[in-house]
């Protein structure tokens, strides 16, 4: 079942029409999807199997990408090839129950992934980390930082979670979160899966490949592997509910604004969790802090420009080398 493109805008997507016909940055090539700089291991981690990829040739500080929902390590195709020009070691993780990972019988809370991922550095033994988060990815590598301010060396961040959606969304895609939370959320994500079949390609500016969709929607073949896509809607700090992860999402905001450790914030315009209001306030606030703006972009600008994103991050990266 589709749904009507209405339910998908954020701030009225009165510019979905515009952005649609605007040209998106052609000139990078799409590296090869199956990159072989990346070795792809398994690592027990609470008794379930998490995938990483990863290169750990290089010196210095370990890169750690984190993706969000309902995304897996796939999402950074063409972003890490340029980032191990750094010679840094990096790791491409998918959550648990996401990408590759297994899908242990869990209730996949925020809780239970944030433990799964804080386990998995400590075995991974990641000393000075940086961190490169999206999404979800966001909420759960600001909260590493927060818990953990001694062992990140740095964060570069696009289209995150740093704030309660209800403060800036539109009524009607506060409307849609509301049923997406309600008791029809877990047909609409579940059974219809609204968010690989709409959201993600919505929130492309450029049209995704059937090739680029389907390495998306491999990991969730059923109903019941969606359970993870569908629990962390219901984490995203909504009009203060959970009251748990809008403290969390809130201390973590707080010690961003205390922190000088060096970041890096990519923007897209409109975009979707990180708008204008959003962004402004994070440029205003958030100290030692870079600002690239990609251009046209919604919600998973990887897509739309990783040439960019790539380039920016090897310069910066090399630029905290010097530091």
């Amino acid at each position: 079942m589709y749904y009507s493109i209405n339910l998908l805008s954020i701030n009225n997507i009165k510019f979905l029409s515009v952005l649609l016909i605007l040209v998106v940055p052609s000139t990078y090539k799409i590296m090869a999807q199956n990159n072989q700089q990346f070795k792809s291991n398994y690592h027990e981690v609470l008794g379930s199997k998490m995938h990483v990829l990863s290169n750990e040739d290089g010196k210095g500080n370990p890169i750690l990408f984190i993706h969000g929902n309902p995304s897996n390590s796939y999402l950074w195709r063409n972003i890490a090839p340029h980032v191990l020009e750094t010679g840094h070691p990096v790791y491409i993780p998918d959550l648990i129950g996401m990408g590759k990972s297994d899908k242990p019988a869990i209730d996949y809370t925020y809780l239970e992934q944030y433990e799964y991922l804080e386990t998995l550095i400590k075995q991974l033994d990641l000393k000075d980390i940086i961190l490169v988060l999206h999404d979800w990815g966001s909420g759960l590598g600001f909260n590493y930082f927060a818990n953990h301010p001694e062992n990140v060396k740095a964060i570069a961040f696009m289209e995150g979670i740093i704030q309660d959606i209800g403060t800036y969304f539109d009524e009607d895609t506060k409307a849609f979160f509301r049923q997406l939370r309600g008791e029809s959320g877990w047909k609409m994500i579940a059974e219809d899966n609204i968010f690989l079949n709409d959201v993600l390609p919505t929130w492309v500016v450029r049209k995704l490949t059937k090739e680029e969709l389907e390495a998306y929607k491999a990991p969730f073949q059923t109903v019941e592997s969606r359970k993870p896509i569908w629990k962390f809607v219901s984490q995203v700090p909504f009009d203060g509910k959970p009251e748990l992860t809008a403290a969390i999402v809130k201390n973590y905001r707080e010690m961003l604004q205390k922190s000088d450790i060096p970041k890096l914030f990519f923007y897209a315009e409109p975009g979707a969790f990180m708008p204008e209001p959003v962004r402004n306030w994070i440029i205003e606030h958030i100290p030692n802090m870079e600002v690239v703006n990609i251009g046209p972009g919604t919600h998973f600008i990887q897509e739309d420009n990783p040439q960019l994103i790539g380039v920016k991050l090897k310069e910066w990266t090399l630029k905290l080398n010097k530091k």
